[in-house]
């Protein structure tokens, strides 16, 4: 835990400046917290590029193992080897699983700045809490549910951005 603090003390003076530019303390909460998701999805989208380049021979032999056990096995069935059938499909799966679940492990590497952002929101505004109109119900709400809503909303608008960005190829 004291690791996590001293990261948090660290990065505090970089992450607390943008809730400083307004001297409306409303306005630099929403800016700062604007920015801080915007951070956080930007680091979590480095290290999955990261994550993505140091283990993509892993996942690409996996995959092509996936098909090509998928392919012994559909000409097992075919050529009626229940048995043959069955363990080299058991193969294929195993091969799956191992894909699936390291693409997983790397789509969570987007996700930790998130975690290290309420971290920090907690240190800085644990005490905050936001009333709900009465229409809303009147909830009282603390930093994390903005933070997560915008979070969120800025992960939408960057994968919806990410998909416009890309190269279209000519295939």
């Amino acid at each position: 835990m004291d690791s996590i603090q001293g990261i948090l003390n660290f990065i505090d003076p970089v992450l607390i400046y943008p809730y400083r530019l307004f001297d409306n303390p409303m306005a630099g909460w929403w800016v700062g917290t604007f920015c801080l998701a915007a951070w956080a999805v930007l680091i979590g989208e480095i290290t999955m590029a990261i994550a993505g380049r140091i283990n993509r021979s892993a996942v690409s032999t996996n995959l092509d193992d996936t098909m090509y056990y998928h392919e012994q096995s559909m000409k097992a069935k075919q050529a009626g080897d229940e048995k043959a059938y069955k363990g080299i499909n058991k193969l294929a799966n195993e091969a799956y699983g191992k894909s699936f679940f390291l693409l997983m492990a790397m789509g969570m590497a987007a996700l930790w700045p998130a975690f290290f952002a309420v971290a920090w929101l907690d240190e800085r505004f644990k005490d905050i809490s936001f009333t709900m109109p009465a229409w809303a119900g009147g909830l009282e709400l603390n930093f994390v549910a903005p933070f997560i809503l915008i979070y969120i909303g800025m992960r939408i608008a960057w994968a919806r951005a990410k998909k416009k960005l890309k190269p279209v190829s000519d295939a």
